[in-house]
């Protein structure tokens, strides 16, 4: 059989005995030799070009394959560069790092968890939006609807009595104008107009409704939904006030 290719050429020297049926035998003709060099020629060019057929085997140094995709799959490799024909990775087992582009964690849970976002986590933000973007100013929280917390229900609580002189507390209170003092200023906050209450004057009368100010906890902050029950109570004791004195009259 004529051997037409490289693979079909034999380990034993003596067996190829023709080059694409030119015979290359013992008292050939020198132009048989001079065709037979030339179709060896051409047969190595085809197989650089892999357009004979013929591969070189991954143990003899080549890829076994006339194509790229082949090749990195017989020697288990992936593209580098763009990647561009990675779609998807299958029995992958070691997590790729951030540095390889990956999250350094095989599973959506792990990842919440590695990135502080699970419930047992306390996670930090500059600004929060919910519903809308983060405004960017640091602390601030953007909602486009209701922010619901804590709770209200009367199953849940067991009354310890209405408060008590709550017209006489309120009276101890101011509600003024202000904007952040230079020590303010140096904690992160801006000099605008504001208007509030002193957390030093709510504290004497209702410690409950103050805490640490988050910006620093040597500070206060007034938990200024939790006045509502003081002012209900002291409208209710001024209404009684004027009651009485329309029933004098």
């Amino acid at each position: 059989m004529a051997k037409t290719r490289i693979s079909e050429y034999d380990s034993n020297a003596s067996n190829n005995t023709d080059i694409d049926g030119i015979n290359i035998n013992e008292g050939c003709t020198p132009s048989g030799i001079n065709n037979a060099i030339r179709e060896i020629m051409s047969h190595l060019k085809d197989l650089q070009s892999g357009t004979s057929g013929d591969t070189i085997p991954v143990a003899a140094g080549g890829t076994g394959s006339t194509n790229a995709t082949t090749a990195r799959t017989n020697l288990s490799a992936a593209k580098s560069g763009a990647n561009a024909d990675i779609t998807s990775l299958t029995g992958l087992t070691t997590p790729l790092s951030a540095a390889q582009g990956g999250t350094g964690v095989t599973s959506i849970s792990a990842l919440v968890t590695s990135l502080g976002l699970d419930t047992a986590a306390d996670a930090r933000f500059d600004s929060l939006g919910i519903g809308t973007s983060a405004s960017g100013t640091t602390g601030e929280i953007r909602a486009t609807n209701n922010i619901t917390a804590y709770y209200s229900d009367d199953r849940l609580k067991t009354k310890l009595g209405n408060i008590e002189k709550a017209l006489d507390k309120v009276n101890t209170l101011h509600g003024f104008y202000y904007h952040a003092n230079d020590t303010a200023v140096e904690l992160g906050y801006e000099v605008k107009k504001e208007v509030g209450v002193s957390a030093q004057e709510v504290n004497a009368i209702m410690p409950e409704v103050v805490a640490p100010a988050p910006i620093d906890e040597q500070y206060l902050t007034v938990r200024y939904e939790r006045l509502v029950p003081l002012l209900i109570e002291a409208i209710k004791e001024l209404s009684a006030e004027v009651n009485k004195l329309k029933g004098a009259k």
